[in-house]
């Protein structure tokens, strides 16, 4: 076994080399080139339920089985989720630093902070992490949680305690807060962009823990200027990480983590231990819980080993 600590392509590549698992634990993406690379690769797992940094076709392509841990993320990301949101409505960053530096007192009457309570919630995404939020939200801080998710089981939406509504246009204009916790796909790349943002209530605070690609930055940047959005909490950029000179970093009304919300002790063992027993599997030709292309399997280069 190897670990390679490092992005570089050249260096994973030179590490699939006779290699017949790849547990991915980085954002950066494993591209046909490295897949390619892995001449003896098996199987490839994900970091978590995300699979968009694993180009799925060239796997298939290759005979190489994806695995990945849907729900694993759940309560870690929908905390932190909820802690974007308390940090904005407290202003905790600000107030942390401006104590420190003793120039909070002569201010902290003007900070205008908001209670959660009987706020609208808006929710993109009522999948394991959306419907957590949902649940956390109306049942812990008396919000009033409305989600959209076309694609969502009702029942889930029931037990949430949100009420669903049937268009993305409805959800912003009741959203106070907006909290976006779609799967990336198709549908969600570029989701919420200028014209969403102008939909919302003015004043509304955006909060993003999902991917960086569903929220476009310079409108939110725009929206921000405007008075449109007073604040926003990210865990995820695009691209990943900003440049520095990107003027959202030194904006202090954004909040931003680097990508952490699903990074907690808990669920990184869990994580660890779903991959080890989905590889095993894998390498002994037995179906593992949680594949993500079986076809990858029935094709003419299917690399099944033997089951044992």
């Amino acid at each position: 076994m190897s670990v390679v600590d490092s992005s570089d392509p050249v260096e994973v590549r030179q590490a699939l080399v006779g290699a017949h698992a790849l547990w991915v634990r980085t954002p950066e993406r494993v591209t046909a080139e490295i897949l390619e690379s892995g001449t003896e690769l098996v199987v490839v797992s994900t970091s978590g339920f995300g699979t968009d940094n694993v180009d799925l076709d060239a796997a298939t392509r290759l005979g190489v089985l994806v695995v990945n841990h849907p729900g694993f993320g759940r309560i870690p990301v929908a905390e932190h989720t909820i802690l974007l949101l308390l940090a904005v409505a407290k202003r905790l960053v600000w107030s942390d630093g401006a104590t420190r530096d003793a120039t909070a007192w002569d201010r902290r009457t003007d900070l205008q902070l908001f209670e959660l309570e009987g706020k609208s919630v808006g929710i993109v995404g009522l999948g394991f992490i959306g419907s957590e939020v949902a649940r956390k939200l109306s049942v812990g801080f008396g919000c009033n949680v409305i989600g959209y998710d076309p694609a969502v089981d009702r029942r889930v939406v029931h037990l949430s305690g949100a009420r669903l509504v049937g268009g993305l246009d409805e959800l912003l204009a009741e959203s106070d807060l907006l909290c976006l916790c779609p799967e990336l796909n198709d549908d969600s790349r570029g989701m919420i962009g200028a014209r969403e943002l102008a939909l919302l209530p003015r004043g509304a605070v955006v909060v993003n823990t999902s991917r960086g690609q569903v929220l476009d930055l310079d409108a939110l940047g725009q929206a921000l200027d405007s008075g449109q959005v007073s604040a926003a909490g990210l865990d995820v950029v695009y691209p990943e990480p900003l440049p520095q000179d990107h003027p959202l970093l030194s904006d202090p009304r954004v909040t931003i983590t680097p990508h952490t919300a699903g990074l907690s002790v808990e669920t990184s063992a869990r994580l660890a231990q779903s991959a080890g027993e989905q590889i095993n599997s894998a390498l002994h030709g037995r179906d593992p819980a949680y594949p993500v292309n079986p076809q990858a399997w029935t094709g003419p280069l299917a690399r099944r080993p033997q089951k044992v």
